[in-house]
């Protein structure tokens, strides 16, 4: 009697353990599937996700949408205006206009996310130490974060791409560590409001390190506003991107770049416009993109919002 009755406390504790990760697990989807019906209410950002979607599928694969080879030159037809071969026209040595913005849709895709990715790293690792240690790393952190800061942007920018040289990982890597201040500012205020939590003094006082606290319960609780900020830094990141390419220290020829494409049209604006007139609507529309995707996510992890 006694050794069949053994086992059941560690079988209910394992029926305790699965239904306790079930619930959490159901509790995550059911969170994610309120976030996506309170995103679908915003039709701007539907649109814009599904823009965006397009383009990426469009950077993944340029080859097989480009009509013509980005970089064969037909110096006969420069500055020729869109026609059924060439639907948005040649550039000023008779390049494909559309083929060239297919390309760098790749390279803008590229410097966003990679560059957004270094940032991201960056800044929530400083602002999740500075606000969780507080005292004088908070101090030390802070500090740094305000020197980044207060460096006019486009400025450092220029002067880091002359100094190590134009190219596209160059651009990748000055872009994500130039960027990261803002990451750190907001992590590090929702961590100062979070670390004195219940769930963070008892994980402290169950004597978890403090990296696992940062990562397992402090972090997942702050990502909210991190994922909304990001998403609203593409858009920013891909104009930077642009305005380095336009003033020759980001991508570099024959590589095509939106920015160096508009670049390459400015002294022919009058007698070929549409040369900067598509490579400027594109960054118009991803830029908006995704801005607007970024105002749906706002609203749809907001806890506050209704369904």
């Amino acid at each position: 009697m006694d050794v069949t009755s053994q086992p059941q406390p560690q079988v209910d504790s394992e029926l305790n353990s699965n239904g306790t990760l079930a619930t959490a697990d159901r509790q995550q989807r059911s969170q994610l599937s309120r976030s996506w019906r309170r995103f679908r209410r915003y039709r701007p950002g539907v649109v814009a996700l599904v823009f965006i979607a397009a383009l990426g599928i469009v950077a993944l694969v340029p080859g097989l949408f480009e009509p013509h080879s980005y970089t064969a030159i037909a110096p006969g037809e420069r500055g020729g205006s869109p026609s059924w071969e060439h639907p948005l026209g040649q550039d000023d040595i008779g390049r494909d206009i559309l083929s060239r913005l297919i390309r760098g849709t790749r390279v803008a895709f590229i410097v966003a996310f990679a560059a957004t990715a270094i940032a991201l790293t960056i800044g929530v690792g400083v602002g999740a130490v500075a606000g969780y240690f507080g005292g004088w790393v908070d101090s030390v952190l802070s500090r740094l974060v305000d020197a980044v800061l207060a460096f006019p942007l486009l400025i450092l920018l220029i002067t880091l791409a002359a100094v190590f040289g134009p190219s596209l990982w160059t651009v990748v890597i000055v872009i994500g560590t130039t960027t990261w201040a803002s990451y750190a500012r907001v992590v590090r205020a929702d961590v100062l409001s979070v670390r004195e939590r219940e769930f963070v003094v008892a994980a402290r006082a169950a004597g978890a390190a403090s990296p696992r606290i940062i990562m397992r319960h402090v972090l997942p609780t702050v990502m909210g506003p991190v994922i909304v900020l990001a998403s609203l830094s593409v858009g920013g990141i891909i104009l930077l991107e642009a305005s380095l390419s336009f003033l020759g220290f980001g991508i570099q020829r024959p590589t095509p770049a939106w920015g160096s494409m508009l670049s390459d049209g400015r002294e022919y604006i009058r007698r070929f416009p549409h040369i900067i007139i598509f490579p400027g609507i594109m960054i118009f529309l991803t830029v908006l993109a995704f801005n607007l995707i970024g105002d749906g996510l706002r609203d749809a992890l907001d806890p506050r919002q209704r369904e």
